[in-house]
């Protein structure tokens, strides 16, 4: 998301009472059209176009809400979590991700796009509501930024948040998705930065060794990975490590032209490469480069026909269904003749095994 560039298409959609006023449209008839479905009230006195709300996505329907609330106090509070998320670009509203995924404690919806997120002092007035949730927190200065006028949490704060409040897929595809921002350049991997992250994170919970969710804090130190390249890599990743499999990412094999393929997953003891196929792979004009469904279709086979006659390995295809759980990636692994220990292995130590078992089937 282009972050600068949403924030003023934004700014230009919002609709306030008074500016609606002025154009003698009273409270009653405002009222008339939210109960008509031509008007959506995103935040008392606030409001946006029917048909704009129904057409954005989540993060564009969650950025009116923070841009709303920006301009209904006179503070300037601090974005954190799902807010801050939205505006860093993490993909923190893939529905895919978590609607089979239990709620965190304190959360009603995983889809309500207008509560937006705010960290307070610890001192501070904390009253939550539907339209905010605040989280008490002493933050230094280090651990906020500013993105087009707006206060939030840094990127790195705001994934030590998520891992704290979000289900664990969602969260490592957000921390996947921050590491492929920071240390990631091409195909290029900065590991010395990759691994200052893992040691501020780890740090940030020995800091809090009786914090809640300092075990997924921890987890995401180890299991986060800036070349898994889209949400849906990130959790088949986590899937097969839930199963016990031990994937390698991003492998390259060289190809007919002279240059390379790069695997999504290869599980090398197995003999079988793993290839995420995301539904915007074939529908997404942007994702087709100009290319038609058929001819990503055809090119895809001639890639994996490719790969398996040149290698010797044998490759299996999924999309987003059948990593929902644990238990669905099992079923169709299993189907394809993969052998699935079905349980984490310790060759990221037990700790890892241990709370990689504690995620559920």
């Amino acid at each position: 998301m282009d972050t600068p560039q949403e924030i003023r298409r934004a700014t230009q959609l919002l609709l306030h009472v008074d500016g609606l006023a002025q154009r003698g449209i009273t409270r009653r008839e405002i009222d008339s059209a939210v109960s008509a479905s031509r008007l959506v009230r995103v935040r008392p006195g606030w409001y946006v176009e029917a048909s704009q709300w129904q057409s954005g996505r989540s993060e564009q329907k969650h950025l009116l809400a923070i841009l709303a609330a920006q301009q209904s106090t006179l503070r300037r509070p601090i974005l954190s979590h799902r807010s801050a998320a939205t505006l860093h670009g993490l993909p923190v509203w893939s529905r895919w991700m978590t609607r089979t995924t239990a709620l965190p404690q304190g959360r009603a919806s995983l889809a309500d796009e207008r509560s937006v997120d705010l960290t307070v002092g610890p001192s501070e007035y904390n009253a939550g509501s539907s339209a905010t949730a605040r989280h008490r927190a002493a933050l230094p200065s280090a651990d906020t930024t500013q993105i087009a006028g707006l206060r939030l949490t840094s990127g790195e704060r705001t994934v030590f948040d998520l891992a704290r409040s979000e289900p664990f897929p969602v969260a490592l595809a957000c921390a996947d998705a921050y590491l492929r921002g920071t240390v990631r350049v091409g195909r290029l991997v900065d590991r010395a930065s990759w691994n200052a992250w893992r040691e501020q994170l780890v740090s940030r919970a020995d800091a809090m060794p009786r914090g809640r969710g300092m075990a997924a804090v921890r987890a995401l130190a180890v299991l986060a990975d800036p070349r898994s390249d889209s949400p849906l890599e990130s959790v088949s990743r986590l899937r097969a490590l839930q199963l016990g499999l031990t994937p390698e990412l991003q492998v390259a094999v060289p190809n007919e032209r002279g240059g390379s393929y790069y695997l999504d997953l290869l599980f090398r003891e197995l003999g079988v490469f793993g290839e995420c196929d995301g539904k915007a792979k074939y529908t997404d004009p942007a994702l087709r480069n100009g290319r038609s469904a058929d001819e990503v279709v055809y090119s895809e086979k001639r890639r994996h026909d490719w790969i398996e006659g040149s290698q010797g390995w044998r490759g299996v295809r999924w999309g987003a269904p059948e990593v929902s759980t644990a238990a669905s990636f099992a079923r169709h692994l299993r189907a394809q003749r993969v052998r699935v220990p079905g349980r984490p292995s310790l060759v990221l130590g037990p700790g890892i095994a241990r709370f990689l078992r504690q995620l559920g089937p």
